[in-house]
């Protein structure tokens, strides 16, 4: 079975893949707040690398940037335009573990037919 968005388009591979590897809404919620990076990243099979981004919004709003709510950076690359709610995990090597940081900033995707597949989040300034 095919996931469909509230659009009913039917999701193709990469996008799939993006919305398992970085996609969390609303928020899971765990016992021990701290523990959210490390129990994300098991549960997702993305264990062991060194960075990663979930996004903590409405799928809608992550495509919209592809479609006129980002500005293109080439390559398919576009800047949000709106600020998102985002978790960054970054492993720790000397624990062994992964520490986790929360953020609303603006985010960068790259997009294939109008749907994202790939995220970097913007260097910089957050959003007020």
């Amino acid at each position: 079975m095919d996931i469909a968005l509230a659009s009913e388009q039917p999701c193709f591979p990469p996008f799939k893949e993006f919305l398992w590897r970085h996609w969390d809404y609303p928020k899971t919620k765990f016992p021990d707040p701290y523990s959210y990076c490390d129990l994300m990243m098991w549960k997702r099979g993305l264990y062991g690398k060194p960075k990663h981004i979930f996004i903590h919004e409405p799928i809608q709003k992550i495509i919209n940037v592809c479609r006129g709510e980002g500005i293109p950076l080439g390559g398919g690359w576009y800047l949000s335009k709106r600020c998102f709610f985002i978790t960054k995990c970054k492993f720790n090597h000397k624990f062994k573990c992964y520490t986790g940081s929360e953020w609303f900033k603006p985010i960068i995707i790259k997009c294939i037919c109008g749907f994202p597949v790939d995220i970097e989040c913007m260097k910089g300034p957050i959003c007020p």
